[in-house]
């Protein structure tokens, strides 16, 4: 009774948008003080959140509604017009999200603008639970002076209950991968394949097979693939991370 309905409208929007699209936009206004140095404006984020919230129940609601009546997708005239009202409220949840998407960039430049209003100089704004909340904000090129000695699963939330301190001295040099570019040179050619293979380009899809198998193959010549920091920047970076906080305490 629901195939080709607006009820699979719906229901797709309703899972994509609400177990997909708004676990991205949590996971951006959680982390991005810990990825950029500074938080979301708080304003503009409530906007967006509300807005989204708001607009989503009312754009997809009726469209269940609709489906459970019949009414089929990709149609764009009835004759009966008394669903009008069940569209309209459906463009009025539509406007709403986009006031949402307009409020997420605003909350992006505000952001940028106040930085250093919002600036996260703690590396913990949240008083968070996990590891990452321990480092800088943005962390250091090596993420940890040492490897932690984790004891539960909130480990940082364990560190702070029995005030572990910040180790001072100790650093010996960290081993660190330097950046390649293979892995993006893999992917784009990847695409070409897809292309290829959709479409029966059998030649194309040849040609970019071959050029995988080569990028990989010379990849594994690269033996200039690491590098170590040096203690004294290791020290030099702790020093300053543990006379910032002493400076907050």
């Amino acid at each position: 009774m629901l195939h080709n309905s607006l009820f699979l409208i719906a229901h797709f929007h309703n899972t994509i948008i609400g177990g997909v699209v708004f676990g991205v936009l949590a996971g951006i206004a959680y982390w991005y003080p810990k990825a950029f140095g500074y938080r979301l404006d708080p304003f503009w984020g409530k906007m967006s959140f509300w807005f989204w919230f708001v607009g989503f129940y009312f754009a997809f609601m009726p469209l269940y509604v609709l489906g459970l009546m019949g009414i089929t997708r990709r149609l764009s005239q009835f004759e009966d017009t008394s669903l009008q009202i069940w569209f309209i409220v459906a463009a009025f949840g539509a406007f709403l999200i986009a006031l949402g998407i307009a409020s997420f960039i605003i909350q992006l430049i505000v952001s940028y603008i106040r930085r250093d209003q919002l600036r996260d100089v703690t590396g913990d704004p949240y008083g968070g639970r996990t590891l990452e909340w321990s480092t800088s904000s943005p962390p250091p090129a090596y993420n940890f002076a040492f490897t932690p000695v984790v004891h539960e699963i909130d480990a940082w939330a364990h560190m702070k209950k029995h005030n572990a301190e910040r180790p001072v001295d100790g650093f010996i040099p960290i081993h660190m991968p330097k950046n390649t570019g293979t892995g993006v040179i893999i992917s784009a050619i990847s695409v070409v394949l897809g292309f290829a293979l959709v479409w029966h380009i059998w030649w194309l899809a040849i040609v970019s097979l071959v050029a995988i198998i080569a990028v990989s193959i010379a990849h594994t010549f690269n033996y200039n693939r690491d590098y170590y920091i040096p203690v004294s920047d290791v020290t030099e970076v702790e020093a300053e991370r543990t006379k910032l906080l002493a400076t907050q305490a």
